[in-house]
């Protein structure tokens, strides 16, 4: 279960990495990508407000949500980093790269990202998401987004996390966060950015992805694998890890990744 910490560390030298979680996720949704790179790298996981058991914004918005992470770096003494987000947290962390100072976010890696546009969601599954908390639908959301089979632990944990999100923050993303536009206000970031996707993401589709991220981030990396679903971190943490390590090295230039 979630520890009731907003911050969760693996590591204590190297660069500072610092990871977004999924929305439905928490920050031990990276344990095992992080474990994985907490050898070299200081690994730094937020439960985002109204996640993993984190106080949720009085009024979330995703600048609310900029705001409250870089306030917990200040706190943790990061003062420069790379931002790793997955979904929702991908969204996030381009805010975050374009509300810090110059040179604060020196690289975001994107897995999967929630559109700096607006993300598609079908007024059906919107309104079965929007039962929550609910055991039976927090289930069916895993199931319906993965393309490989979770061990036990991954899958219990993916559906715990959902089970104790806030309720006003959850309703918030299903109705507003998802489709507030940050698309102007990112596209000129001038940092070094990588997409990592799945052409067999039922969630964030190879559609959705070219569409509505490709064409705001211009100057974006992208690199796709297959047979994972939208949970890569927790799908195929050995792929993210690797992808992670081989983006972080020192003029690593654009290459395109079909696994």
């Amino acid at each position: 279960m979630p520890q009731n910490e907003i911050a969760k560390q693996w590591g204590d030298q190297g660069e500072a990495l610092v990871f977004l979680h999924y929305f439905g996720g928490s920050a031990q949704s990276w344990n095992w990508v992080t474990e994985m790179l907490s050898d070299e790298y200081r690994c730094i996981a937020i439960n985002l407000p109204g996640f993993g058991e984190t106080k949720a914004l009085n009024k979330p918005t995703i600048k609310g949500f900029s705001d409250f992470v870089q306030k917990e770096l200040k706190l943790l003494g990061i003062e420069t980093y790379s931002l790793i987000g997955h979904s929702m947290g991908g969204k996030i962390a381009m805010q975050i790269a374009a509300d810090a100072p110059k040179d604060t976010v020196k690289r975001l890696i994107l897995i999967a990202p929630s559109p700096p546009t607006t993300e598609p969601m079908p007024e059906k599954e919107k309104k079965r998401m929007l039962h929550h908390p609910d055991r039976q639908e927090a289930e069916k959301t895993v199931e319906s987004g993965i393309k490989k089979k979770l061990s036990q632990e991954r899958h219990q944990l993916a559906v715990e996390t959902q089970l104790i999100i806030d309720q006003t923050t959850w309703k918030w993303w299903l109705e507003k966060g998802m489709d507030h536009s940050i698309a102007e206000y990112v596209a000129a970031l001038e940092l070094p950015i990588t997409v990592l996707a799945s052409e067999d993401d039922p969630v964030m589709t190879p559609d959705v992805i070219n569409e509505r991220v490709m064409t705001v981030l211009h100057s974006a990396e992208l690199i796709n694998t297959k047979q994972t679903g939208h949970l890569i971190p927790m799908e195929d943490p050995d792929w993210i890890a690797e992808q992670i390590r081989r983006t972080m090295k020192p003029g690593n230039g654009k290459q395109d990744g079909i696994k």
